[in-house]
């Protein structure tokens, strides 16, 4: 793999950390099902574009979502007009940057570049066909929606503990933990001298879904006890109330408040059962089988790096990709011991054999997702095959996909694009400057870069580009700015990224180029 580009491409993924840090964001984790939030009309209406760029276009959506999910920098992080024209700007060098380098042959050539983009298309085609085939449909209950309206103003004091053992939990029920005395009896059983857990539990509290529908989903009394609840692999929770107080609302806005709330939860938990049952469809008759001794050598591969902070696994990977080191012991170590077993059977699924060699390309295009990221010793080889299970449901999901033609679908290409235009600008401003700045380094600082370097670069883009470039004027002065500093995550995908960072490549906060689009 070409050096530099390998030390392009880390870059840019790690602008994205290295500024959550910079300006402590606020991090929201997205759930794929608010796919739920688009109805078909919204689909079918043609997207606005605000500005063209040669044969590329940036629509409305993704300028707000390029300006509104991920952190601005200070010269463009306010609500005003000026900010207004820096951000359009940035998008539309972006643009440019991405048509200077469409013909770069490494870059073509370059592998895990094209993986990469294919596993963010791929996610994407999933996304679709989620949203066509489970969350579309989703409709909220209102029976359920009432009867859960007078309980979510409960304010609960509970006493609670865990038990860890599966057949001591499998012998436990409600019946019997609700005789006097026998919580009490059972925690100091198994957690002797220890005081009792002790919180308050309200409706909006970010507990297991399980733990909030016993205490939810129907009316309690006191010192009543719920569970055991299989809260996780060989994690039961068992609950004692002691008592509650209630919220009352009275007003018509804190009712439909409330009532939005609770309707919006019930889809959201109708659309994990519903994505549930629609995997299990998907999945049936298909039984994966593990190669016991393959997987063994495996986790002792990989479980030293995946257990690595995420600081320590990052060095690894820049140490070979900055030529830091000519060697590696750790990575080195790991491709030796993969390289000894490629045509090895890791596990069989639908009749078919997963080689090592099959596997490994897999991962260039879906990263492994824990379900648990305490990934310790004791855990860490059911995690490992947990995270397995999910890239092959992956697998068979992107295939139905593919065979629905969803690569075609509008917004799967739009979004593709868009990722593939800020990884190319990326690698070209790199390019740029690597041949026309004596000595750069890493180190400079992103406002002499700006100053000196780059913002004369764009300015001859401009020229080059401005009778290739149209602005939907109208549209842009409609659009008003935030100032909330923000990363928007996706949860439990292999590219949790929202949308690429914002661009760090000019600071012009003039219109004086391109043509006015009619």
């Amino acid at each position: 793999m070409h050096q530099k580009t390998v030390k392009y491409f880390r870059t840019f993924v790690d602008k994205f950390r290295k500024n959550a840090i910079l300006f402590k964001c606020i991090l929201f984790f997205i759930i794929i099902s608010l796919c739920t939030c688009s109805t078909d009309k919204a689909d079918k209406e043609k997207e606005i574009i605000l500005a063209q760029v040669g044969d590329v276009s940036i629509t409305l959506d993704e300028f707000i979502n390029r300006t509104e999910m991920t952190i601005r920098p200070k010269y463009c992080n306010q609500d005003n007009n000026i900010a207004k024209k820096i951000m359009l700007n940035s998008l539309i060098a972006e643009k440019m940057l991405a048509l200077e380098a469409r013909n770069n042959k490494v870059l073509k050539n370059n592998k895990r570049f094209q993986q990469y983009i294919q596993g963010i298309k791929e996610q994407a085609m999933r996304e679709e066909l989620l949203k066509e085939d489970v969350y579309s449909k989703v409709k909220a209950d209102e029976s359920k929606i009432q009867n859960e309206f007078d309980l979510a103003g409960r304010n609960y004091n509970i006493q609670y503990y865990n038990i860890y053992v599966d057949s001591v939990a499998l012998m436990l029920d409600s019946e019997k933990l609700n005789q006097e005395g026998e919580f009490e009896r059972i925690h100091e059983k198994y957690w002797p001298g220890k005081t009792i857990n002790e919180r308050h539990v309200t409706w909006d509290s970010q507990d297991n879904q399980l733990i909030h529908q016993a205490l939810f989903s129907r009316p309690l009394k006191k010192n009543s006890v719920v569970g055991p609840i299989r809260i996780d692999e060989g994690n039961y929770i068992i609950i004692k109330v002691l008592g509650w107080t209630d919220e009352i609302v009275l007003t018509d806005s804190g009712r439909k408040e409330r009532w939005d709330a609770i309707k919006q939860q019930q889809i959201l938990k109708q659309a994990q059962q519903d994505y549930n049952k629609y995997v299990a469809g998907v999945m049936a008759g298909k039984k994966l089988e593990f190669n016991p001794e393959i997987l063994t050598k495996m986790v002792q591969l990989v479980k030293p790096f995946y257990t690595l902070s995420p600081d320590k696994k990052n060095e690894m990977f820049l140490k070979v990709a900055f030529n830091k080191s000519s060697k590696n012991p750790e990575l080195n170590h790991l491709a030796e011991g993969v390289s000894e077993i490629l045509n090895e059977t890791l596990f069989t699924i639908d009749g078919e054999s997963w080689t090592v060699s099959r596997y490994m390309n897999e991962l260039q295009r879906h990263p492994l997702v824990f379900r648990d990221n305490n990934k310790k010793d004791k855990n860490f080889m059911t995690q490992y095959k947990f995270a397995i299970i999910d890239m092959v449901r992956d697998h068979y999901l992107t295939e139905k996909a593919y065979n629905r033609g969803l690569e075609n679908n509008e917004k799967v290409r739009s979004y593709t694009q868009m990722w593939k235009d800020a990884l190319m600008a990326q690698f070209e401003v790199n390019r740029y400057l690597q041949e026309n700045v004596p000595g750069v380094t890493d180190s400079i600082k992103i406002s002499v870069m700006l100053e000196k370097y780059l913002n004369p670069y764009i300015d001859s883009l401009q020229n080059k580009y401005s009778d290739k470039i149209r602005v939907n004027v109208e549209e842009f002065n409609k659009y008003h700015p935030t100032r909330v500093d923000m990363i928007t995550l996706k949860k439990n995908v292999p590219y949790p990224v929202m949308v690429p960072a914002f661009p760090q490549i000019t600071t012009d906060n003039k219109l004086d180029y391109g043509n006015r689009m009619e």
